[in-house]
């Protein structure tokens, strides 16, 4: 047995069991700890076949940035005596809407007047394979996700967000 293959079955052994322990926990947090070691399994699994830039984003984006945002989902979704109360800092929300505002802004400067500099651009009929020959894999894989894919990329982010704030109003009305 090559020690390929006997990383690949005991890979498949703990990524198995730490699935099974998604669906078998009572505890939510406990699901989504378990969901997290699954995703990281994952990514060995994408390191075994020599895809590094795959797994390094699968560990940054699935189990750092959207495990983080399950896990603030379901911590705030556990009903506590405490929020039965009145808010006890009345100016947070004009802060907040004071910062939305200036987050809209600096973005919308941002889209409107194109600061980041001159970005890499397919021309008319350039294949990606083309792309990938002359600018190099990671910037093939920008000029794909972030001009032929922009649209659904940034639909999904603003789902996953609508998401997280419908579930947080459903738990409150608990």
């Amino acid at each position: 047995m090559t020690p390929t293959i006997l990383a690949f079955a005991v890979l498949a052994v703990a990524s198995a069991a730490s699935a099974i322990g998604v669906i078998a926990f009572k505890n939510a947090v406990y699901s989504a700890l378990s969901l997290i070691l699954t995703l990281f399994f994952l990514a060995m699994f994408y390191l075994q076949l020599g895809a590094m830039f795959i797994a390094v984003v699968q560990v940054l984006i699935y189990a750092g940035a959207i495990m983080v945002l399950f896990l603030f989902v379901v911590t705030m979704l556990t009903s506590d005596a405490q929020d039965k109360g009145e808010d006890r800092i009345p100016w947070q929300r004009y802060v907040g809407s004071l910062l939305g505002v200036v987050l809209v802004g600096a973005l919308s400067y941002l889209i409107f007047k194109n600061v980041s500099g001159s970005p890499t651009v397919l021309k008319a009929g350039e294949s990606y394979s083309h792309a990938v020959a002359t600018h190099g894999n990671v910037e093939a894989f920008g000029l794909a996700l972030f001009h032929g894919y922009l649209f659904p990329f940034e639909v999904t982010s603003l789902l996953i967000v609508v998401a997280i704030l419908g579930a947080l109003v459903f738990g409150r009305r608990a």
